[in-house]
């Protein structure tokens, strides 16, 4: 992303990123069907993290597969002012517990909401780091359909 055109795209993903805090997740299961759940994440730049427990099937598909595409969306009633983004990546749980804990520490004083959804005992909690390969943000206050795509 070396160009201005880039750097103001990444700015409006970035300020996106930082507005919302709810994802549709994507992951594979071990049949091949994908299988979407809802989840908070926290972001630094484009890189998203999120925790949940660690015998949970959404854990146990990122073991098996790490790809995953997510869907972000500001809420709107008006479909025509929809603006959010699509983005394929991969997640890897995050084994170093130090870093892990603090990540989860952040995750959970930005979005209290978070820590009942998540188990009791830290050992439980899995933190995942999701990079990104493409993003595709989507404004339709500029025409429905509209879109641009990045790739990383």
């Amino acid at each position: 992303m070396g160009d201005i055109a880039d750097q103001m795209l990444k700015q409006k993903v970035l300020a996106l990123l930082s507005r919302e805090h709810l994802m549709a997740l994507s992951t594979l299961r071990h049949d091949g069907f994908p299988q979407t759940t809802w989840v908070n994440y926290i972001n630094d730049d484009l890189t998203l993290y999120f925790a949940c427990d660690a015998a949970s099937q959404k854990s146990g598909n990122l073991a098996l597969n790490p790809k995953v595409s997510l869907a972000i969306a500001s809420e709107t009633k008006n479909f025509n002012q929809l603006k959010g983004l699509s983005m394929s990546g991969t997640a890897r749980r995050i084994k170093e517990r130090a870093r892990a804990g603090l990540i989860a520490q952040r995750l959970f004083h930005q979005l209290p909401q978070s820590r009942r959804y998540t188990p009791e005992s830290p050992a439980s909690l899995a933190v995942f780091e999701i990079s990104p390969v493409a993003i595709s943000l989507i404004d339709y206050s500029q025409g429905y359909g509209n879109s641009e795509l990045i790739i990383l």
